[in-house]
């Protein structure tokens, strides 16, 4: 009896071995190999970037969270969907950073997505961007491009240049007119601003300042 439980947790342990070295063994190794990889949404992707991302990976262990960590390394990608309709055959979705503004900071330029995230500037069009300045300002990159889509959202205004300076943001609308906000109370701000534009057209305007607490200043 006990000759016999030894040889089944024997046996059970080789089916395991086996089972889980399966996918390493040369004949299911080939198997389940990746052989079709297709890439939608992007074609910024080359051929060879495609090899160095699959290369080491097999179908059966193929994973989003490894193919999203291996495309941290590509700037234009926000994020990956894998689908995997058989074996052998791998399908992405790539969802690209759309370019929001150039953020000039310390010196330097970057291209930035509504994230806050720096994409390569090699692949845009810088001209057709909205500017954003950074004088006096250390904020993260991310509650600056928060702060600038939080003024998109809220008032119906064409900005075409954002100055961060002195702890206020002065805006350069369309017409050449100019809005400044203060960075500690802008959500209030915003919010006069809305009740001022309901009855005043900003057209009529060459300069309006909300920052202050009981008065607006403008004009014509």
């Amino acid at each position: 009896m006990l000759r016999k439980t030894t040889i089944i947790i024997l046996w059970l342990g080789i089916c395991a071995t086996v089972g889980y070295l399966s996918p390493t063994l040369p004949l299911v190794k080939d198997i389940i190999a990746i052989k079709t990889v297709n890439v939608k949404g992007t074609d910024k992707f080359k051929e060879e970037d495609i090899r160095e991302i699959f290369k080491s990976q097999n179908w059966f262990f193929l994973t989003e969270d490894y193919v999203n960590e291996k495309l941290k390394n590509y700037p234009f990608v926000k994020r990956a969907i894998l689908y995997k309709p058989q074996i052998g055959q791998v399908d992405i979705i790539i969802e690209e950073r759309k370019p929001f503004a150039i953020l000039n900071y310390k010196g330097k330029s970057y291209v930035v997505d509504k994230d806050g995230e720096i994409i390569d500037d090699k692949i845009l069009e810088k001209y057709q961007l909205i500017k954003i300045n950074v004088i006096d300002s250390y904020l993260p990159f991310k509650e600056i491009i928060s702060k600038v889509d939080f003024i998109y959202k809220n008032l119906n205004i064409n900005p075409k240049e954002f100055t961060f300076s002195n702890g206020e943001i002065a805006i350069i609308n369309e017409n050449n007119s100019t809005l400044v906000f203060s960075l500690d109370n802008l959500e209030e701000e915003v919010k006069k601003a809305k009740v001022f534009f309901a009855k005043n057209s900003i057209a009529n305007y060459s300069y309006i300042n909300f920052s202050f607490d009981d008065m607006i200043i403008a004009k014509k």
